[in-house]
């Protein structure tokens, strides 16, 4: 059973960017040049223009390189990467404030492909509109436990996470521990009860060790929070929920539930995917 589920996660991850939707936007660089492209300008100004991205939203950039050259340039490419956008959407009007994050996450790892040419999909910014709570406020805000009882959906609110306090995952893996799919299957009967509502899916790593607290690259599928996020969507749709209701993403260890880790069991808490409300 473990090693069937093992080959399962692996194949399904094989394929970049699945479950994203309209709410994450890519903007695409030349080979190591980490300004702006004119082109790149266009398309932020249409999103602005045809208001996808309205001042206010509270935004998260992340930036990218791909794996041409070492780890310590392509931080720092990517570093600069999404500082140029902020610095962009600063210009054109949005509140500093609002930008709730903004990071380099270094080189994506392509193990199937070679050359110096490098993998151009992973030159990016992406442009996230954050629908969760600040980090700094108090944790009855950012999410309310998912009752044992049948869920009222009138009684969520879009934009309210649940924290499924049962997913869980092994230390630096995106492999769910068995425990996790009662849980599992309530959100599975959740989503089928009411085929309105679509989500967001936001995975999480604890704070400690390098493979978690850094959040790593995981193979040719992203990093190992994105790839939290995937395994939920993955599972969700392997039993009939449709992508278009779904968004997986890595929100690293920016949000962790036991901010000083001191045990496993803290780790355990940090190590975790949130649900989010997104519409009804």
């Amino acid at each position: 059973m473990k090693n069937s589920l093992l080959i399962f996660f692996a194949l399904l991850f094989a394929v970049p960017g699945y479950c994203q939707t309209k709410d994450t936007f890519e903007v695409y660089f030349p080979f190591n040049i980490p300004k702006i492209s004119k082109e790149a300008e266009a398309y932020i100004d249409k999103l602005i223009f045809n208001d996808t991205l309205i001042h206010g939203d509270k935004l998260v950039i992340l930036g990218y390189a791909d794996y041409v050259g070492g780890s310590k340039h392509n931080d720092t490419l990517s570093r600069e990467r999404a500082k140029n956008v902020r610095d962009y959407l600063v210009a054109a009007g949005f509140d500093t404030k609002d930008i709730r994050l903004c990071i380099g996450k270094g080189k994506i790892e392509r193990a199937n492909i070679k050359g110096r040419e490098g993998f151009a999909p992973d030159r990016k910014v992406q442009i996230i509109i954050d629908l969760t709570a600040p980090v700094s406020a108090p944790p009855a805000t950012v999410a309310a436990p998912l009752p044992k009882q049948k869920i009222d959906i009138k009684q969520l609110k879009v934009n309210q996470a649940f924290a499924l306090n049962n997913i869980i995952f092994q230390p630096g893996l995106p492999v769910l521990l068995p425990e996790s799919f009662p849980d599992l299957e309530r959100l599975l009967t959740f989503l089928k009860e009411n085929k309105s509502v679509t989500i967001r899916i936001e995975g999480h790593v604890c704070c400690l060790g390098i493979e978690e607290g850094k959040d790593m690259p995981y193979g040719a599928s992203g990093y190992l929070s994105e790839c939290r996020a995937k395994a939920i969507c993955s599972y969700l749709v392997s039993k009939g929920i449709d992508t278009a209701r779904m968004k997986a993403i890595g929100l690293g260890n920016i949000n962790p539930i036991v901010k000083n880790e001191l045990t496993e069991e803290d780790r355990i808490k940090n190590r975790r995917v949130e649900i989010r409300i997104t519409s009804k």
